[in-house]
């Protein structure tokens, strides 16, 4: 799992939520960049770690396959999926970018009418563009902004969660029937904001490594 950022800050705490997604035998390599930006908020920062995530994946896959140890899967743990389509086409494993994930299997739940809870006001067109280009312009009908960015969201979990939970009950009153989670800064609270909502609630990064698990499989039959 690559973290698009350059530094290591969330790298074990997001290692534990992948981990508690992935299954007993599954074994997740969690990797940060010696350069980049702090977060991915804007079109400069997405495009700068769209070539980083290109650049140190490959070399990250190369590298452990001449050790012995090859990769499965790779997920950059991004809801905007940066450089996901890109390296699909140099590495020969699956890539699993969190929002393709979350929207496939909000699909397959049933959901008709998905609403996108993210970060922010910033990154909103970044992320209906990248819907809109995974193919599921149909299936979201709104992105919805809480009043945090990336680095905000540890400052105070109650205060995230709150936020998160008044912007999903505002997309079910807007008709919406399933809600993503669309920042993996915000992976590990579908839980809580599914028990306020009474609703379903998709957490980017246990639909990336379910997926990645599943295409593994799938591939190696």
């Amino acid at each position: 799992m690559i973290n698009p950022v350059g530094h290591p800050k969330w790298d074990e705490v997001d290692k534990t939520i992948y981990e508690s997604f992935a299954s007993p035998n599954t074994e997740i390599t969690v990797k940060s960049f010696p350069e980049g930006p702090p977060s991915v908020e804007d079109p400069e920062a997405h495009a700068w770690v769209e070539h980083l995530v290109v650049k140190y994946g490959l070399a990250w896959f190369r590298q452990a396959e001449a050790e012995g140890k090859p990769y499965d899967a790779i997920i950059p743990n991004c809801f905007l999926d940066p450089g996901a389509e890109n390296l699909k086409a140099l590495v020969p494993v699956p890539v699993v970018g969190p929002c393709e994930a979350s929207l496939a299997l909000a699909k397959v739940l049933g959901s008709r009418r998905a609403a996108v809870v993210t970060v922010g006001n910033k990154a909103l067109w970044m992320i209906e563009e990248r819907v809109r280009r995974a193919g599921y312009g149909d299936l979201v009908k709104k992105v919805y902004g809480i009043r945090l960015g990336v680095l905000d969201l540890d400052k105070d979990r109650e205060v995230t969660v709150k936020e998160v939970i008044s912007k999903a009950k505002e997309a079910l009153r807007d008709g919406a029937d399933t809600v993503i989670l669309g920042c993996t800064g915000l992976a590990g609270l579908a839980k809580e904001v599914k028990e306020a909502i009474k609703a379903p609630v998709i957490d980017p990064a246990g639909a990336a490594v379910k997926v990645a698990e599943a295409l593994v499989r799938i591939t190696k039959l």
